[in-house]
């Protein structure tokens, strides 16, 4: 099924793929003109509302993730989950992480939205866990020898 998009304002514009059947995700737009002080954010709006399903109709969320070419700007992403049931305006959290003043136009690519099973179920709380090869080592475990 196609992504769904309400445009909510005058310069909002619809998500697209460069490359369909190539690109993981969507590329959003800015709908305003935004400067970001110095290692300061902004919430920038897309002007964009969404409904997302699988081809076979089932509820997918999507996730929003930094585009290289804001990274390289030194603007990166800071949230980025859209639930299934949301239906309000798109906004990204961006964060300049850079010295000087850094400015985002209406129109420009902002972000990547990726769509997303909804994979949640309830909640077992439980006494024991299926044991693992890996048991509980956590960060850099695999590494060590």
């Amino acid at each position: 099924m196609p992504l769904k998009v309400k445009l909510l304002s005058p310069h909002a514009k619809a998500p697209t793929v460069a490359h369909p059947g190539e690109d993981l995700g969507y590329d959003v737009f800015s709908a305003a003109t935004i400067t970001l002080a110095p290692r300061g954010n902004a919430l920038v709006p897309t002007g964009i509302a969404i409904e997302c399903t699988s081809p076979e109709g089932q509820p997918m969320g999507a996730l929003l993730r930094d585009k290289s070419s804001m990274a390289s700007r030194r603007l990166a992403l800071t949230g980025g989950v859209i639930d299934s049931g949301y239906r309000g305006e798109i906004k990204v959290l961006m964060e300049n992480l850079g010295d000087a003043p850094a400015t985002i136009h209406a129109g420009d690519k902002l972000a990547n939205l990726i769509p997303y099973p909804v994979l949640t179920e309830e909640v077992q709380v439980v006494d024991d866990l299926a044991e693992s090869s890996r048991k509980g080592g956590g960060f850099g475990s695999s590494g060590r020898s």
